[in-house]
């Protein structure tokens, strides 16, 4: 089964740098008001852009397949989480379109772009994460 792999670097304070180990890069950090210097999104943050860049991008792909020619595509994420929480208690995704196709059409282009988006699943799913920590004394 092929591997997608990423990593990510403290830099400095909570400033880090992820990589997805082709090449690509992005600066995460955490707000200023919560001890960082904002130079890039959060890591929940970045989970989110992700959420509604996966929509965008499996929706345009399954019109193109589909012959169907949208002429704007737009996702909105929003989560909900408690201030003295890390947990996030909900989701919503709104999705704008407009096109000059059928509403019925654009409406199974967007139910086949949620069976088949990988980071949706992410979301919906249960999916195990096994960690391995490692320390060294220096």
């Amino acid at each position: 089964m092929p591997k997608i792999k990423a990593t990510a670097k403290l830099v400095e304070n909570v400033q880090s740098i992820a990589n997805n180990c082709r090449t690509h890069s992005v600066v995460c950090d955490l707000s200023s008001a919560a001890g960082g210097s904002d130079s890039g999104p959060t890591a929940l943050e970045l989970s989110l852009m992700a959420l509604a860049d996966c929509g965008v991008t499996i929706f345009a792909d399954v019109c193109k397949k589909s012959n169907i020619k949208p002429d704007k595509v737009d996702v909105t994420v929003e989560a909900e989480k408690s201030a003295d929480s890390p947990v996030i208690t909900g989701v919503s995704m709104k999705v704008n379109v407009s096109s000059k196709t059928r509403k019925e059409l654009l409406e199974a282009a967007w139910r086949r772009t949620e069976a088949n988006c990988p980071v949706l699943f992410i979301f919906k799913e249960n999916i195990p994460v096994k960690v391995e920590f490692e320390a060294k004394q220096e």
